[in-house]
């Protein structure tokens, strides 16, 4: 795992070019660019919440990362049978009420044919913490 500072950028090297190019059109609020580096049928899956396909996607893009001001910046990066996983810290304009601070995210990228064909972004929390969705029931 290599860990990135200000100081840094060595997270490029292991994350390749085209999430490389992703995190560039995020801080730039870039939406052309960003829609460019999806597959035409690929799958994002933000918090839980699933957009299939190029138009759901530029949809997403258009109003949660560039209308919200998303930025992030790399913590850390690390390929796992294929894919490449991004821990980021993450800001912007949208709602931050009951959310951690900082906010950290972690990134799972499939990159097929030099496009990015999966996205899931998840909230990264310490193993202490207790699953929000399975709650044990009394």
């Amino acid at each position: 795992m290599v860990q990135a500072s200000e100081l840094s950028n060595a997270w490029r090297d292991i994350a390749g070019d085209v999430v490389a190019s992703f995190v560039e059109a995020v801080n730039a609020f870039d939406p052309e660019r960003l829609i460019e580096l999806f597959a035409a049928d690929a799958h994002v899956n933000d918090q839980l919440r699933d957009f299939w396909g190029i138009r759901p996607i530029e949809n997403w893009i258009r109003r949660e990362i560039v209308g919200e001001h998303f930025s992030m910046e790399v913590l850390n990066a690390k390929k796992h049978f294929g894919d490449l996983i991004l821990s980021a810290k993450v800001s912007g304009d949208f709602d931050k009420t009951g959310l951690p601070d900082p906010m950290i995210l972690s990134f799972f990228f499939s990159v097929r044919d030099g496009k990015i064909a999966r996205l899931i972004i998840l909230l990264t929390r310490s193993e202490e913490t207790e699953p929000d969705i399975r709650k044990a029931s009394n």
